[in-house]
């Protein structure tokens, strides 16, 4: 594929992920499922057109919904939660084999973190909510969902792309002839 065609591909790739996270910015409940479905196509842009351009579609999408986003959290989810799992996914398969697992918690937990210690007041944990249940708890048990939303998201990126090289690739690549 020429470089042309990869600019494009990476440009529309952006241009679906931002409008993912504008409808998660749009319906609130949904800003965590908003930015799963923008590393999707982060996702195959890595398949496709590979880790350069799949970063580029990562910057994209992030500088793009912390700027055209009215309502931020779907952005910031996309970028310290889900928007560089495709990428760091297969590139810590590849490198570390039996190790990848930890390695990939370790980058996923050090952003939750930050995420959580930093934006709290994004996430809901500043104070104590209606039933009295104190800010800390609710982080803890944040972070344990967070982290088994992780791990199902990374099973179903690695059943997506089998899924897509098995049976949609051919189909795709007569697309961008």
């Amino acid at each position: 594929m020429r470089k042309t065609k990869k600019l494009v591909l990476s440009s529309v790739c952006a241009a679906l992920g931002v409008i993912c996270l504008y409808l998660g910015g749009i319906i609130e409940v949904l800003d965590m499922t908003a930015a799963v479905a923008a590393s999707l196509l982060v996702l195959f842009a890595v398949l496709e057109i590979g880790y350069g351009y799949a970063a580029a579609v990562y910057a994209m999408i992030s500088l793009l919904g912390f700027l055209l986003l009215p309502n931020k959290s779907p952005a910031i989810f996309f970028f310290l939660m889900f928007g560089y799992v495709p990428m760091t996914k297969f590139f810590f398969e590849k490198h570390l084999g039996k190790f990848s697992w930890a390695a990939k918690l370790t980058l996923y937990n050090a952003l939750l973190l930050f995420l959580t210690f930093f934006g709290a007041e994004l996430v809901g944990f500043s104070t104590e909510n209606e039933w009295g249940i104190a800010a800390e708890v609710m982080m803890g048990v944040y972070i344990a969902l967070a982290n088994v939303v992780y791990v199902a998201c990374d099973i179903l990126y690695k059943r997506l792309s089998i899924l897509y090289l098995k049976k949609f690739r051919e189909k795709i690549h007569r697309l961008l002839k």
